[in-house]
């Protein structure tokens, strides 16, 4: 059975007339939104302009958040510290300024008819570097304290210190997220189905970075460098993201430009330590990893443009797992005056890397079988974004999207040729409304149009249109209740439509400023990808089938939650119950013996979390404990849900050796997964056999002048050997290498 990948293509546009009536009814619906609210203008009545520099250092700190609470509008300070909010009505405010790794303060603002106010705000230095704005949990930026639903960030320092090649690298340092070759999982959401469909939505700044044929993830779509954080919902989604967030949402968020100019050039490298077991070794020669990449931003007044190229390659740890990719990327974004901005931008990648399927024998795991050597698959990725946004007044803000995801893959395989092109073309209108200070109204319409043309599932179109409505509320100062609900449409090629309304509710209590309970209960589904319904096709010995009566699977979640955050120590802790109705799993028909996917399975996946992290004033570190635990049921056989791990534990330590060095050690854990699909152990032999997974990796960063970075890594120090599923085995030790000069 293949890893299914994805593609590019050439789009019939005639897509929006062969769904004329939905077409008409979407752009009906987006005028009225549109027009009802053109009125709405702010004059420009007064502005506050600032500098935010560090109380201990008296430097600048750019891309410090300052907000108006109870409105709309704010700003982000620029390299020199500076910032400025313009068009700001008179009247009495609440300055909250907000950076990561700075204690948080608020000043109150008094601001007279067509008057200035100047700030020089200075912020104390926090323990913790932890990001406390988010985006995700509800479409706009708000304190992570304040989400009704389980959010974690990882933030640039953390990517920059553990120099992951891409971002699926970095996402197991989490708990309770799972790879599997690629694929996602959060809190046991999903299984393996060899990249046929994801139960988890990875958006890059908003826009959806999933192909619409076989719903596969591109984890390499956006640079590492050019990452700001990265935010993780834990739990059902599509309330608010639609199909595909029933498991969880990944958003990407990358950095803004700056003011000024800049260069960035990294080198890196690393090689893999060869298995110690003689019939282990598939190559005599070093197991390597190479890339590079120069960028250079600058800014033409009101417009910064960036441009970036890079290249990564590898042997791979295994026979067969070299890949060779091509990243470009450009970026420009436009300040219209203070309250108008246009950000645009396009990321091309360019691969080929080899097919392995399954290890040649238990005594060779790390060789693949003679016939599939050759075995190779070219990609190729294009993302074209654009969002405009503009804050017309304090109580009402607009964000209108497009965007364009076109991908391609050529498969040649020993025993099948096969190729997929697939494009999705996604406007989207937003508008967020403040009808008072503790009242705050989002509400949105979201179009996408599909085309798939491919040999191995076929040529088809489809159509979503969606709208969607969120309404947050403060009752008596410390109670916050969200309610909110999304309705979609869903079309495939001329068949009937099919219709979702996805509601949720969820709460916050804020017990203390720093203590808050929240709760959460929502419905969420996904759609079947049409490599699920339409696959025909096989690699080595699998050999699938297509399932066009395949329906949506859908679930129902709650969640209760406490987050306590202090100065050097933060809680967050979660109980959590979905039940799964009509899962979409790969299933292995006795009858021919060919592998089809079918909605046979009722769930039910109950847990817990447990995530701390805290500073260590003494030696000055910093550290991370955080315990996943699932109960997966597979409520229709009365047995447990096929790979999930029941137990996962990350934890992490940092050492500051002086300001320019840190250190640090991660230990990741995650228990034997109970039960596969295809090759169950055989207690006589010992073939096929699970274990835990242990892997220690060290970490170290030394930094001069934000001008010279120099980074080391050990992965797997220990040379663990475990099987990450069936016949497949996890890397071995790496050594990396990366050096990155600024001026």
């Amino acid at each position: 059975m293949p890893k299914f990948q994805i593609s590019n293509f050439k789009f019939h546009y005639n897509l929006f007339f062969t769904h004329r009536p939905f077409f008409k009814f979407f752009i009906l619906n987006f005028s009225l939104l549109f027009l009802s609210f053109s009125l709405l203008l702010a004059a420009e009545n007064g502005r506050i302009n600032g500098t935010v520099r560090s109380v201990s250092t008296a430097e600048a700190l750019p891309g410090t958040n300052i907000l108006l609470k109870g409105t709309l509008m704010g700003a982000a300070s620029d390299l020199g510290g500076e910032f400025r909010i313009l068009n700001v009505p008179p009247g009495d405010y609440t300055l909250e300024v907000l950076n990561i790794g700075y204690q948080s303060i608020e000043r109150q603002i008094h601001l007279r008819p067509d008057s200035v106010v100047t700030l020089d705000i200075r912020l104390e230095p926090k323990a913790l570097r932890s990001p406390e704005i988010v985006v995700t949990g509800a479409r706009r930026t708000m304190r992570k304290i304040d989400s009704p639903v389980t959010i974690v960030t990882i933030s640039a320092e953390d990517l920059a210190f553990r120099n992951p090649a891409t971002v699926e690298d970095i996402l197991p340092y989490e708990s309770g997220v799972q790879m599997l070759d690629g694929q996602v999982s959060m809190r046991g959401s999903s299984g393996y189905a060899r990249g046929a469909g994801s139960r988890v939505v990875v958006l890059v700044d908003g826009f959806p970075a999933m192909s619409f044929d076989n719903g596969t993830i591109y984890w390499d779509a956006v640079p590492a460098q050019n990452i700001e954080r990265i935010e993780i919902l834990k739990g059902p989604g599509s309330a608010l993201y639609g199909s595909s967030a029933m498991g969880g949402v990944i958003n990407i968020i990358t950095k803004t430009l700056n003011p000024g100019k800049q260069t960035n050039v990294s080198f890196g490298g690393g090689i893999y330590r060869k298995p110690t077991e003689e019939l282990r070794v598939w190559s005599d020669r070093p197991m390597l990893m190479e890339e590079w990449r120069a960028a250079h931003s600058r800014s033409f007044g009101d417009l910064g443009v960036a441009l970036a190229v890079g290249r990564h390659s590898s042997t791979g740890y295994h026979e067969n797992g070299w890949y060779d990719r091509g990243i470009f990327n450009t970026e420009f974004d436009y300040a219209i005056g203070q309250n108008r901005l246009i950000r645009s931008r396009v990321y091309l990648i360019l691969d080929k890397h080899g097919s392995f399927t399954e290890w040649k024998s238990p005594f060779q795991p790390f060789h693949t079988p003679p016939n599939t050597i050759d075995d190779e698959i070219t990609t190729h990725k294009l993302q074209w974004s654009t969002q405009y946004s503009r804050i017309c007044s304090p109580a009402q803000s607009r964000l209108m999207r497009l965007n364009v995801f076109d991908t391609r893959f050529d498969s040649d395989l020993y025993n099948n040729t096969t190729y997929s092109q697939s494009r999705t073309v996604n406007p989207e209108f937003q508008i967020n409304l403040r009808p008072g200070r503790r009242h705050y109204i989002s509400s949105g319409l979201d179009l996408k149009l599909h085309r798939v043309n491919a040999d191995i599932w076929g040529n088809h179109k489809g159509l979503e249109a969606a709208a969607y409505f969120q309404d947050e509320v403060t009752l008596a100062g410390f109670l916050n209740v969200t309610l909110g609900a999304r309705w979609d449409l869903n079309r495939v090629d001329d068949n009937a439509c099919k219709y979702q309304l996805n509601p949720k509710i969820g709460t916050t209590l804020d017990i203390t400023k720093h203590l808050v309970l929240r709760s959460s209960l929502g419905r969420a589904y996904r759609s079947p990808s049409m490599a699920e319904m339409f696959i025909d096709a096989g690699q080595y010995i699998f050999v699938v089938k297509p399932n066009p009566d395949l329906q949506p699977e859908t679930s129902l979640a709650a969640e209760i939650g406490l987050y306590w955050q202090s100065r050097i120590f933060n809680l967050d802790m979660a109980l959590f119950s979905s039940n799964y109705r009509d899962l979409i799993e790969p299933i292995l028909d006795p009858l021919d013996q060919e592998i089809q996917f079918r909605n046979v399975t009722e769930a039910r996946i109950q847990g817990f979390e447990v995530t701390a992290d805290w500073y260590w004033q003494l030696i000055s570190a910093t550290g991370k404990i955080s315990y996943t635990y699932i109960d997966p049921r597979d409520l229709t056989a009365d047995d447990v849900l096929a790979y999930r791990h029941r137990h996962s534990l990350v934890i992490s330590e940092q050492l500051a050796l002086s300001r320019n060095m840190i250190v640090g050690l991660d230990y990741r854990y995650l228990s034997r997964m109970e039960k596969v699909q295809l090759y169950n152990e055989n207690p006589l032999t010992g073939a096929d056999q699970r274990v835990p997974v242990k892997l220690l990796s060290g970490f170290f960063q030394y930094s001069l002048d934000n001008s010279l970075t120099l980074n080391l890594s050990v992965e797997n120090m220990l040379q663990y050997y475990y099987v990450v599923f069936e016949r497949n085995m996890g890397p071995v030790r790496l050594l990396k290498l990366r050096v990155e000069y600024r001026f």
